[in-house]
């Protein structure tokens, strides 16, 4: 079997788990996790090895209102990764609903050539009832 590898993308906004993900993916801790937003600043590669495999995640800052120029930078590396990867996955906080933030950033999914594939994260604290109206 010939072995393949690729570059994906995890995005979303502030506070959402995209380095939760990484690490659990992964399957060790590379990425900080913190209750405190921006805590990622720069893009953390970490690599996932299967037998004919590899695929290198990219944790990204989270994608907000620019209020600084740390902001504006922030901002930048995260959009700057969907044109480096084969995929992105667009991770959502399913507990909080669809956001302006959220929005901002599927639209500029619009663009991008690349499977996109939305992730649902903290489902766990949904009621069953507001799944399914």
């Amino acid at each position: 079997m010939k072995f393949k590898s690729g570059f994906v993308a995890i995005i979303g906004r502030p506070n959402v788990g995209k380095s939760t993900l990484m690490n659990q993916v992964i399957g060790q801790k590379i990425a900080i996790m913190s209750d405190k937003p921006q805590t990622t600043r720069n893009k953390i590669h970490g690599v996932y090895t299967a037998n004919n495999s590899q695929i290198v995640f990219l944790d990204t800052p989270g994608i907000h209102k620019r209020q600084s120029k740390l902001g504006d930078y922030m901002n930048m590396t995260a959009l700057s990764t969907l044109h480096e990867v084969e995929a992105v996955l667009f991770l959502v906080d399913a507990s909080e609903g669809m956001g302006g933030g959220d929005r901002f950033i599927a639209e500029q999914l619009k663009e991008v050539k690349t499977p996109v594939i939305l992730v649902m994260n903290k489902i766990d604290k949904i009621e069953p009832k507001r799944c399914f109206r």
